[in-house]
Formats: structure tokens, C-alpha cells, sequence
């Protein structure tokens, strides 16, 4: 076939797809971080998504969505979804009800129950305190979403989820590791930024969204460890991390229940610098992935178990529930 043949065959499927996919593409770019890219991003597919909803392309690929078992109205962040294990109902198994003091010790017929919540670090959390939990003590539900946190809603709005949360899975201890992705301005859930990022009234509203989601994680009696942001190789970011983590430890000091973990101390260098790599007693091991931020198997098991021991300081977490 001739090159210029070629050339507008591949032109043609470009704009085919372009106008099948301008919808999801374009939610999409309304859920990313303000500026340049997303306003561009935003000139580009509003017309087109515009154009394919009039044409009712929208309808066709909304049907292969569905026939693939996806919803196409679906938040970009996704859905929670909860462990098949049934909960015990209300008194069965010595009791479901959560009091204050410390949690409630679990039996085989009624596992202490473990959320993990946040952004991609929660990811990586959740499976290693899975791993340094009894199994046969403890159902810890992962519920780590990538680029989530509390700034946009209109991406992942976790105060719904924390009400879905709390109310269905009725968990002992939630731990919350999100923040990276907060620095932006602060959106409803309808999208309509509330207060521009840098602006004096930012830390203050963003402090009632810190404590808002620690209420509501609390509202049933659940206890909770909030893990802060840890140093990160990048120095142009300590400002914003340190800025987070003031935030999150003075929400732990007004909200009951709430537990501050400050993992910054606990993984910078002796200076106070970054460092990807641990030191314990004369053992030196590399604890950190290369993009500075996130952590290896060997990092997150140590976060893991200083969420553990946190959870025993402050709330009295039986030894049984740790794995041996």
C-alpha cells in the first residue's frame, strides 16, 4: 500500500478512537493535578467527548465497557471492594461491639479486622502487614489507591469510601499512609476547586479534610494509626512532605483514637538527610526503590511493624495477633 494510503488509514483509526475514548479520557483529565497538561489535556477532548456523545459513540463503547464486567461511570480511582468472609453479626463469637480502651482480642471465629486506606504507599503497606499479622487471628482488607489522596474527590473520594468503610466491614484499627498527591488545589467531589494550593487558607482546609476522614474512620469505634509521609530523595519536596506531616500529627492530637506515626525520623540518615538504606544494630540494608519515594520488600515490613507497635502502644494490640 502506497505511504500516503497508509498514512490516512492510520489517521482515520486515530480519529476513530479518539472520539470512541474522548469521554474516559477526558474524566480522566479532569481527576489529574492542576495545570498545563490538564488544561490542554482538557481544550482537546472536551469537543471531542461533546461531538461522540452527539453521534451516540459514547453508548457503543459504554456497552463494551459493560460487557467486559466494567462500569463506565465508575470513579478513575475504582471501587472498594471487601474480603467474601462473612462478619460475625453482633454478639456472636464474644461480641462485636467496639468500646474505647483497648481493641478487642480476636478469635478464630471472629478475626480482629485490619483496613489499610491511602495512596500508592498504602499499596505496598497493606501486603506487608498482611505478612506480619496472624492469618488465623486477623483479616486485614488492602485498600491502597494509586494517585489518591484528599485534595480531589472528583478522582477518589475517600471520605465516601471511609463511611462504606466503616459501616460494611466494621474494622478494629484502620491505618492511613496518603499525602504524596495532595499538593494541588482542593476540589469537591463535583470538581469545583475550594482553595488554590499556596494560599494561606490551604493548611487550614486541609486540616479539616485530615480530620474529617479521621472521624469518620473513628465514628465506630474503630482505632487508628496514621502513618506520615517518610523523607524522600527529592529536597525540594521536604518542605511539602514536612508541611503534610504537621498536618497529620496536629489532626492525631485533636481527633480520640487517632495514633500519629512519624515515619520521617524513623528512615532519614543520621544527619537528617535522605537515605535508602537502614541501619539496626550494625546491620546496614537498602530499605527504598529507586524513585526515592517508595519503599522495597525489606522498607515496607519495617513500616509494617512500627504500624504493629504503634497499634500496641497506644491501643493495647495483643501480641497473639502478630505472626511469629
Amino acid at each position: 500500500m502506497p505511504a500516503g494510503r497508509v498514512l490516512i488509514v492510520m489517521l482515520v483509526c486515530l480519529s476513530v478512537w479518539a472520539f470512541l475514548f474522548a469521554p474516559d479520557m477526558k474524566r480522566a483529565a479532569e481527576a489529574s493535578p492542576d495545570g498545563t497538561r490538564r488544561t490542554v489535556a482538557l481544550a482537546v477532548l472536551r469537543p471531542l467527548a461533546a461531538i461522540g456523545d452527539a453521534l451516540q459513540l459514547t453508548s457503543v463503547t459504554d456497552a463494551v465497557e459493560r460487557a467486559f464486567g466494567r462500569d463506565p461511570d465508575e470513579a478513575p480511582g475504582g471501587e472498594i471492594v471487601f474480603p467474601p468472609e462473612a462478619i460475625p453479626s453482633q454478639g456472636e463469637s464474644g461480641g462485636d461491639v467496639h468500646t474505647r480502651g483497648p481493641i478487642r482480642k480476636p478469635t478464630a471465629s471472629n478475626k480482629l479486622r485490619v483496613v489499610v486506606v491511602g495512596d500508592s504507599l498504602a499499596t505496598g503497606l497493606g501486603i506487608y502487614l498482611e505478612r506480619v499479622l496472624k492469618p488465623s487471628l486477623v483479616r486485614v482488607s488492602r485498600q491502597g489507591r494509586i494517585s489518591t489522596g484528599l485534595a480531589r474527590p472528583d478522582y477518589f473520594d475517600w471520605p465516601q469510601a471511609m463511611s462504606e468503610i466503616v459501616d460494611r466491614f466494621r474494622p478494629d484499627l484502620i491505618v492511613v499512609m496518603l499525602g504524596e498527591n495532595d499538593n494541588q488545589g482542593l476540589r469537591t467531589p463535583g470538581g469545583r476547586e475550594e482553595t488554590s494550593v499556596g494560599t494561606f487558607d490551604w493548611p487550614r482546609a486541609y486540616e479539616e479534610r485530615v480530620a474529617d476522614l479521621m472521624e469518620l474512620a473513628t465514628s465506630r469505634g474503630a482505632r487508628v494509626v496514621w502513618a506520615g509521609l517518610p523523607i524522600v530523595s527529592d529536597r525540594g519536596r521536604w518542605a511539602i512532605v514536612e508541611r503534610q506531616n504537621d498536618v497529620f500529627e496536629h489532626a492525631a492530637e485533636l481527633v480520640e483514637d487517632v495514633a500519629y506515626l512519624n515515619t520521617w525520623e524513623m528512615f532519614a540518615a543520621p544527619d537528617g538527610g535522605y537515605t535508602a538504606y537502614y541501619r539496626d544494630h550494625g546491620d546496614v540494608q537498602i530499605i527504598r526503590e529507586s524513585d526515592g519515594l517508595h519503599f522495597n520488600a525489606a522498607g515496607y515490613t519495617l513500616l509494617a511493624r512500627a504500624v504493629v507497635e504503634t497499634a500496641q502502644r497506644e491501643f493495647q494490640l495483643t501480641s497473639r495477633a502478630i505472626a511469629d
